[in-house]
């Protein structure tokens, strides 16, 4: 277990205030101490650049960055950058973690392990679900190989940034950024940081708890930037897994995109396949089954069909 390392937890923060403290007292008072808290003030507009300054004064490992607005993607590659732990976290303000969160994921730890996937407890009102890997064994480190396509066999390929923890050197060194001025961005990274890895662990516990709110980005999710921003994402995806030399890994990896695509096609009001190269032909043949081969179909010739009944 690394206790010695040290873990940066980047908060990127915007018009939060009613959030933001049960945010920070849950990282301050973590039972693994050796943290640094970055909160990075993205130009919010309430009070929360107040909140960040009498904070920092509260404790000596907490750094402010204020700037000037320009989204969470630029917010926490600020604050990646700003980093100096072995170890990186990202954590929404308007979430919390578990007290002893940081303790547990550092337990997976180990030296040759890229980042650690934990589990989220997602809260939407009085409705409880959880972001986990059921066919993973927890604590144990899997090749990256293994780990993606025993995720994406069971539909627990999840994309949130705030579910792992890093190795700052393995975020550097393969330049895992986020895109600044994308939303969806943590679906927009997710294959350029798992394809990166080498080695992945797994910790069966709900470190992380993600609230669901009114107002919040993912409401409004059919605007015409929003559709194109998908689209620009899908494409994206399209070209990185042409480059994947692992055939096996490949046809998972191309059977999870026709996956995301028709889901969010579904939510998106999306008609038709967009994306060049990747038709009804290429998704028939990498549907990931049989139940998904029908729905690739029905979508090809009854997209408004699909798209309200499914």
């Amino acid at each position: 277990m690394k206790r010695g390392k040290k873990i940066s937890i980047v908060v990127p923060i915007y018009n939060v205030e009613k959030e933001l403290d049960r945010c920070v007292q849950s990282l301050m008072h973590q039972t693994y101490k050796r943290i640094e808290i970055i909160l990075v003030d993205d130009g919010s507009p309430d009070k929360c650049p107040i909140m960040c300054d009498e904070y920092a004064k509260q404790d000596e490992r907490i750094k402010v960055i204020h700037k000037k607005n320009g989204g969470l993607s630029e917010a926490r590659n600020f604050g990646l950058n700003k980093a100096s732990g072995e170890y990186v976290m990202y954590v929404d303000s308007d979430d919390y973690l578990q007290l002893d969160a940081c303790e547990q994921l550092m337990a997976s730890a180990k030296d040759d392990v890229d980042f650690i996937v934990g589990v989220i407890k997602e809260v939407c009102g009085d409705t409880i679900t959880y972001q986990k890997r059921t066919n993973l064994e927890s604590g144990k480190v899997y090749d990256a190989k293994e780990f993606i396509i025993e995720s994406i066999k069971t539909n627990e390929f999840y994309a949130p940034a705030v579910l792992n923890l890093y190795n700052r050197k393995f975020l550097l060194d393969n330049k895992l950024y986020y895109k600044v001025g994308y939303y969806f961005e943590d679906h927009q990274i997710l294959p350029r940081l798992y394809l990166s890895a080498k080695k992945i662990s797994y910790i069966d516990y709900p470190f992380y708890n993600y609230i669901i709110r009114e107002g919040s980005i993912m409401n409004s999710l059919n605007s015409k930037k929003k559709v194109d921003i998908s689209l620009t994402i899908w494409r994206e995806w399209f070209e990185t897994l042409k480059t994947v030399k692992d055939k096996g890994l490949q046809r998972y990896m191309y059977g999870i995109l026709v996956r995301y695509y028709l889901r969010n096609s579904r939510v998106r009001k999306i008609k038709g396949w967009k994306i060049p190269g990747m038709g009804f032909i290429f998704a028939l043949k990498y549907a990931l089954n049989m139940k998904e081969k029908i729905k690739v179909i029905i979508y090809t010739l009854a997209p408004d069909l699909y798209i309200k009944n499914e």
